[in-house]
Parts: C-alpha cells; sequence; structure tokens
C-alpha cells in the first residue's frame, strides 16, 4: 500500500467519534488479516455508508435495507464479501445506542440478508468442492440404477452383442473357476512305502 491508501485507510478511524473508530479499526484489521477484499478501502467505505443510510431511513426499514443492498452491488463485490459487510454491520448497530433512532425492524431485516447470503455462499462452496469423498457414493448409485434397467438395455441389443454383454458380466456374478490338483495339501511323499512297509 502506499502512503495515500494508507492515509485514505486511517481516515476511517481517525474520527471524533471513539466508538466508530474502534469499530472501524477493528473492522479494517480483520479484512487485512482475512485478505478478502483486494482493496481494503471498499468494506469501510460500504460500511460506512451502510450506517449513513440506515440512520437516514430508519422509518422505512425495507428501503433502508434495499438502498444499501444497491450500495454494494454498486461495488461489484461478491456473495462472500457482501456477508462479511453486512455481518459487520450488524454486529456495528448491535453495538450502538443511536438517540432518537429505533434500528430494531433493520437489525431484523439485516439478521434475514445474512441468513439468505450464508444460503447462497454455502452453496457456492459446495459447487466448488472436489468430488473425492463423494465418487463413491455418485458411482454405487449411478451402477445401481444401470443394473435396474438391465433388462430393458440388453432387450433392444442383438442377440450377439446380447451374449458378448452377458459373457462380459459372469465373473462378476459367478466365482471364477480355478483348476485343483488331486494332491494340492497333500505331502510330497511318495504313499508307496508307509512306515518302512511296502503296499
Amino acid at each position: 500500500m502506499n502512503t495515500k491508501e494508507i492515509q485514505a485507510l486511517e481516515s476511517y478511524f481517525k474520527t471524533e467519534n471513539e466508538h466508530w473508530n474502534d469499530n472501524a479499526f477493528e473492522m479494517i484489521c480483520e479484512v487485512l488479516q482475512k485478505g478478502n477484499f483486494e482493496n481494503p478501502e471498499i468494506p469501510l467505505k460500504i460500511f460506512s455508508k451502510a450506517i449513513d443510510v440506515f440512520t437516514e431511513h430508519f422509518e422505512t426499514p425495507l428501503k433502508a435495507i434495499q438502498l444499501f443492498e444497491s450500495e454494494t452491488d454498486k461495488q461489484k463485490i461478491d456473495s462472500v464479501q457482501k456477508l462479511f459487510v453486512f455481518e459487520w454491520v450488524l454486529k456495528y448497530i448491535r453495538r450502538t445506542e443511536f438517540e432518537k433512532v429505533d434500528l430494531d425492524e433493520i437489525k431484523d431485516l439485516l439478521k434475514s440478508q445474512i441468513e439468505r447470503l450464508k444460503v447462497e455462499v454455502n452453496k457456492r462452496s459446495e459447487y466448488n468442492k472436489p468430488l473425492v469423498g463423494n465418487i463413491r457414493d455418485t458411482l454405487k448409485d449411478l451402477m445401481k440404477k444401470e443394473l435396474e434397467d438391465l433388462p430393458e438395455t440388453l432387450k433392444d441389443l442383438e442377440p450377439v452383442q446380447r451374449l458378448n454383454v452377458l459373457c462380459k458380466l459372469i465373473p462378476y456374478v459367478l466365482p471364477k473357476v480355478v483348476s485343483v490338483r488331486a494332491n494340492h495339501g497333500e505331502p510330497e511323499d511318495d504313499y508307496t512305502s508307509f512306515s518302512g512297509y511296502s503296499w
């Protein structure tokens, strides 16, 4: 970060409001630690704007949430980043007492938006998760379905093709035939003499 960027960040937590400064500083520390924003000033901008919107439009909570949503959309942040900012805004509102402003309805709306975003984020991470853990179960289900449909599939084949498929499947159904020798497990000695006696 260059000097100008550092000064821009510092301006968010060097105000006359100590409570605001503490929260903004805590937030920027988390942003820098997680590295979840390319430009660490973006979440602070949204955070600052959100508080302004909510205190200005507290009498129309739905409109306030809608304005906040549009602000996050303008910044072109993804759902993980959006969730981070929403959680921080809710945290700040819970920790703060506002004079002549009741933000209870906004808190409830924020909670529901956070839950929606969590579902969205979880779906996305589930989609990106590698299949290694589930691939065996997926293949089992696929094979089970194919085996159930096998009679129907074989019915459409020519007799020679059907026999070919059945021959390939036989080793999985019937045990493999192994040749057994008559003296298997017997001693190698000649049985013509036993304990010195001749037969």
